[in-house]
């Protein structure tokens, strides 16, 4: 009896052992995929053939015992490797190694009990009733077939089976012999497998985005449905196609070239994660797209995989983001300009005496260079003396003018290298007549060699001038003991320059942890933003506000200014 020497048994008579019909049979398994290729096994198995039945060539062995001869099987048989049963045509079984029970877990009486249909899962046993129902017909001399057996305890086994149907002889009925090898590794790694697969097409078949496998020609081998939304092609319209197919004109010369040289020296040209590139839709339409590639070497050939994101959508949501920050930056630089206005407006009575003066000053030197004119009283060293005091005067007013217009203009920020005592000398000075009139002691202590600080004068002078008004504020119902207020400058622990302004009010309580809030207020006609105000110039210029109590009494507002690098300390 011979068979195909693929995948199935070869069963070869080799010799008769005696004149009772018991053969040596060499059985071949040979699977090219399992990996079995060549895998020889050896058995002694019981065939009962008629008389003159005997293989040709062969000899009877009348010079061996059939004791030993029955020994000499029954060690083979179960020494074998591989499962072996015998059942008669009705499926009942009368003969299995210990490899085959074990496999199953049933002892030899218990097994010849059963039927293969018995052990056979459920939802294998059709399939195996119509391969043996081939083999009664004479269709097929042998099959091979993949199931699964129910242990004893319930658990189920992978096996492969390689069936024969052994025609009776001899008086001896036919039956059917099985060899059966263990496969539950494999298809459980099959199923891992399998499973790993399934769940990655899943997710490249069910992802948002676009995702490609390129060859190393650039030639595109998968495109998932998402390539259709991204790019406009049906995936089926990309296959073969390069990739540069999707790019527009001028990426695509860079594209080959930087392709070719990694290639040539895994040298990339661009980052694979997260790169933002342009992609071309079926319709010529070009629009921003991240890219990121990943690559897998298989069978020595690589094989690229892009995850390619339409970003159109961010892409305006970030102009929008830019815009509307924009519109916020005008919007809080307005605020700052009428809040700069409204402290002038509670300045005004101490900017017309800072005016007045000089004005005074001018007028009082003028009419006196008139009377002496009137009275022909020509002196001149007394004219020079009145006209430079007009002129120095009059200096005077204008420069206080201009400040207070500086101040109050519409205009964009701009930071310049600024000494931090140089602005809060000029602060001070326009509040000079506001302190003689609230009754404020002021005591300024400035260190001296401070560094330069980048910042916006006009800025710096409005968190100056306000945190110095709240201050003097919170003084006015003071009766009891003397409003002092301090202006320090120094440099603080981490090297930046602190501001600090210290009043001796009526301090802050409860309220401390409210009064950078917007529209915050403890003032009767306030408007609640100079703090909130402040506090974003300060953040602005990469600096910090905050507020303390003072000892004993009243209120510290601090800020910090980053020193620029490369300042002396």
């Amino acid at each position: 009896m011979g068979f195909s020497p693929m995948g199935e048994i070869a069963v070869r008579l080799a010799e008769r052992i005696s004149d009772r019909s018991i053969y040596l049979v060499r059985l071949t398994v040979e699977d090219p995929e399992v990996g079995d290729v060549g895998q020889h096994f050896l058995l002694i198995l019981p065939v009962y053939v008629g008389v003159g039945m005997s293989p040709a060539g062969s000899a009877p062995a009348h010079d061996e015992a059939p004791q030993h001869i029955e020994q000499r099987w029954r060690t083979a048989f179960e020494s074998s490797a591989i499962g072996i049963t015998m059942a008669d045509l009705a499926g009942r079984f009368f003969a299995a190694n210990s490899v085959f029970r074990n496999m199953l877990g049933y002892t030899e009486s218990e097994l010849y009990e059963l039927t293969y249909l018995d052990v056979t899962y459920e939802e294998d046993r059709k399939t195996n009733q119509e391969l043996v129902g081939e083999l009664m017909e004479g269709k097929r001399q042998h099959f091979q077939i993949e199931k699964r057996y129910c242990r004893k305890d319930g658990t189920l086994v992978w096996v492969r089976n390689y069936v024969s149907r052994v025609p009776g002889m001899g008086g001896v009925a036919p039956f059917w012999f099985a060899v059966v090898e263990d496969i539950t590794q494999r298809k459980e790694e099959e199923s891992a497998r399998s499973y790993t697969e399934e769940k990655y097409r899943v997710m490249v078949e069910t992802a948002s985005d676009a995702v490609i496998c390129l060859d190393e020609s650039s030639a595109i081998l998968l495109a998932n449905p998402a390539t259709t939304r991204v790019f406009g092609y049906d995936p089926t319209e990309l296959i073969g196609k390069p990739l540069t197919m999707l790019m527009p004109e001028f990426l695509r010369k860079l594209h080959e070239g930087g392709f070719k040289r990694y290639l040539a020296t895994g040298q990339r040209h661009i980052n694979w994660q997260g790169t933002e590139l342009i992609g071309l839709r079926k319709n010529g339409q070009e629009f921003p797209v991240e890219v990121s590639f990943g690559e897998l070497i298989q069978d020595g050939h690589r094989v690229f995989t892009g995850f390619i994101r339409d970003i159109s959508e961010r892409k305006q949501a970030e102009e929008i983001r830019k815009q509307a920050q924009k519109a916020i930056q005008t919007t809080q630089a307005e605020l700052a300009r009428v809040s700069r206005l409204t402290t002038m407006g509670e300045l005004a009575a101490s900017i017309a005496h800072e005016v007045n003066q000089p004005l005074t000053a001018v007028n009082n030197n003028s009419s006196a260079c008139l009377r002496l004119l009137a009275n022909e009283r020509l002196q001149p060293d007394v004219l020079r003396r009145a006209l430079e005091e007009i002129v120095a005067d009059g200096t005077r007013a204008s420069a206080i003018i201009a400040r207070i217009r500086t101040f109050i203009k519409k205009a964009p920020a701009e930071k310049n290298r600024l000494d931090v005592n140089e602005v809060i000398g000029e602060v001070l000075a326009m509040m000079g007549h506001g302190f003689e009139e609230n009754r404020i002691v002021l005591k300024s202590e400035l260190a001296q060699a401070l560094p330069p600080v980048l910042g916006d004068r006009v800025q710096l002078q409005q968190v100056l001038l306000n945190l110095i008004m709240n201050g003097v504020e919170a003084m006015t119902a003071i009766v009891d003991r003397p409003r002092l207020l301090w202006v320090q400058s120094r440099i603080d622990e981490s090297g930046d320059v602190l501001i600090a302004v210290r009043d001796s009010g009526t301090g802050l309580g409860l309220e401390a942890d409210s009064v950078f809030t917007p529209f915050f207020t403890t003032k009767a006609n306030g408007m609640g933003m100079g703090l909130s105000i402040s506090r974003s110039l300060i953040d602005a210029h990469g600096g910090r506000l905050w507020t303390t109590p003072n000892s004993p009494h009243g209120a510290v507002f601090s800020f910090t200014l980053p020193v620029p690098a490369g300042s002396p300390s």
